[in-house]
């Protein structure tokens, strides 16, 4: 839970006293620059009794809350401006007393983000990397908020993929050093050959001993499975994705937990000649079990989920939009069946494709993040030399700005939105950009070191609050607004609101920069000019952990 002097709820509860019907969503910060805060009152206006009388008592005591400048009621509208000193002081003072603004507490809630949970066969590419980029920065968010949060891969190392993945070695490559390359080669190869041969009985043979717990075939299955893996983790750690835990599929074969989901799920399991299924309301017939005895991927992912309720009260899964049935089956048996009360919460995102259409790792048609974050990797690289010349920080400064463009990429757009991935927009070092982002930071700390090198590092406490200009205030209120960001944030579980919200917080501070000289000024001007830099770069700073984005000294 976040801790920060909540100004809108101050406000609301002043009006209620008087107008107890005020709905909450008629005291909002105002976007079209009459006013800082706006109050609803139009529809009131004709539906409330004494209504003058009452809109005079209200606007009486908000004008005597101490953060209001001034407010007039306008057309149905009460417009309130801000004290940007009270707001300022208050910024200040929370990341001087706890280190941040806003301060935050341990919530008592326990969460698992599962998110990427890529097939092992084959490296990330660009369709897939929007799950772990999502799922990293709704895990980041979390923890800010004062959750207690583990992220959790779930390894798919069985079905029918995998064991095609196994296939295709010991029938191509078989006594080979098993390596990512060789496997792929063979992946590929056996479908070309299910093709030829218009069956996939071998297959279906192998599944049936892996289900039976063959543990040799489990063990060399698991094994190509982790060499997969391996190289995927490698990609996740370019990006700064890490995970807490990886759970594999088998082991809720191998320990007999599938066996058990169809004993829980028994009073609700009917029989369709030796298979077995659910009926799901409004959706279909869902089978658990095959008539040959082997258990489903739901199968496997029901007793998944019946180990995360046994560990944690809050569970957020990223999935496909392809997934949404999948989800609310899996709603609807664990709540409404199995009679969980944990939480449980599905992340739909749109897909990622290339303008040639869809990518596939199989078909050989994908762009992998790896090929893409080494590209972007160089365009910084040149970027940084063009602008500073050749210097030691190059190469870090480089990786740091290719990493926050790919995520920043794959965050800016809603979620819910499909991305036609582009190497002109992912190259882009103008507009709505994480570049840009960073170069504010940039300047931020620039005039920082100035104010350092000219001996005036403490002006910070001599704040002269009286004639401030309107691009500090609004700057000030821009930062103010960080703590109902990241609650929309957390509770819609939508990181895109903070890449907005970093955007336009970058966009208030550069005509702040262009407009408000630091250097130079008097004293007391000056000096509250250097705690709105110091302030903004630690919001900024904050704002940019949560989604991934790494600020630097020099770009």
């Amino acid at each position: 839970m976040l801790l920060f002097q909540d100004i809108l709820d101050l406000i609301r509860a002043e009006a209620r006293k008087h107008l107890n019907t005020l709905d909450e969503r008629d005291v909002i910060f105002d976007q079209t620059e009459h006013a800082h805060i706006t109050i609803r009152m139009i529809k009131y206006e004709k539906t409330v009794e004494r209504f003058e009388e009452k809109l005079k008592m209200i606007c009486d005591d908000i004008e005597n809350l101490p953060f209001v400048a001034s407010l007039n009621y306008d057309r149905g509208y009460i417009n309130i401006n801000v004290d940007g000193g009270y707001l300022l002081r208050a910024i200040r003072d929370s990341v001087e007393t706890t280190g941040s603004f806003p301060d935050s507490f341990q919530d008592p809630e326990r969460v698992s983000v599962e998110h990427t949970s890529t097939n092992p066969t084959g490296p990330i590419h660009m369709g897939r990397i929007r799950n772990s980029v999502i799922g990293d920065s709704i895990s980041r968010l979390m923890k800010r908020y004062g959750y207690r949060v583990v992220t959790q891969y779930y390894v798919n190392d069985s079905g029918k993929q995998m064991v095609s993945l196994y296939l295709g070695y010991e029938k191509f490559h078989k006594g080979e050093k098993i390596t990512k390359e060789i496997l792929l080669d063979g992946y590929r190869k056996i479908y070309d050959y299910f093709e030829k041969q218009g069956t996939e009985g071998e297959v279906e043979t192998l599944m049936e001993r892996y289900e039976r717990g063959d543990h040799k075939l489990i063990s060399e299955i698991k094994n190509i499975a982790q060499i997969m893996l391996d190289d995927i983790v490698g990609d996740l750690d370019l990006l700064d994705v890490k995970m807490d835990e990886y759970t594999f599929e088998s082991e809720f074969i191998v320990t007999g937990e599938t066996e058990k989901v169809v004993e829980s799920l028994s009073d609700h399991i009917q029989d369709e000649d030796g298979a077995k299924f659910i009926e799901i309301p409004n959706v279909r017939n869902i089978f658990i079990k095959r008539k040959n005895g082997t258990s489903l991927y739901l199968t496997r992912d029901i007793a998944y989920h019946m180990y995360k309720f046994s560990q944690y009260d809050k569970c957020i899964v990223v999935l496909g939009e392809d997934h949404k049935e999948h989800g609310k089956i899996m709603d609807y048996i664990m709540h409404n069946l199995l009679g969980y009360n944990n939480s449980l919460d599905f992340v739909f995102y749109g897909m990622v494709n290339l303008e040639s259409g869809k990518m596939s790792t199989r078909k050989g048609t994908s762009v992998t993040v790896k090929e893409v974050y080494n590209k972007l990797n160089e365009k910084a690289r040149e970027e940084v030399i063009k602008r500073y010349g050749q210097g030691d920080d190059v190469d870090r400064v480089s990786r740091d700005i290719a990493v926050s463009s790919l995520r920043f990429y794959m965050l800016k757009i809603n979620m819910g939105k499909p991305i036609t991935f582009r190497w002109e927009d992912a190259l882009d070092f103008n507009g709505e950009t994480a570049p840009f982002i960073m170069y504010s930071y940039t300047r931020a700390g620039s005039i920082l070191e100035k104010v350092d090198e000219a001996g005036n590092s403490n002006e910070a406490g001599n704040i002269k609050v009286d004639g401030m200009e309107k691009e500090e205030t609004s700057l000030i209120l821009e930062m103010y607004k960080y703590p109902y960001k990241i609650t929309d944030a957390v509770k819609s579980l939508r990181p895109d609101i903070i890449t907005g919200y970093l955007l336009e917080l970058s966009k208030k501070f550069t005509t702040f920069y262009e407009t408000c000289k630091v250097m130079g000024e008097e004293s007391g001007i000056q000096g509250r000019r250097v705690t709105i830099l110091k302030n903004y770069m630690s919001i900024l700073e904050d704002a940019s952990y949560i989604v991934g984005i790494k600020n630097v000294k020099k770009m």
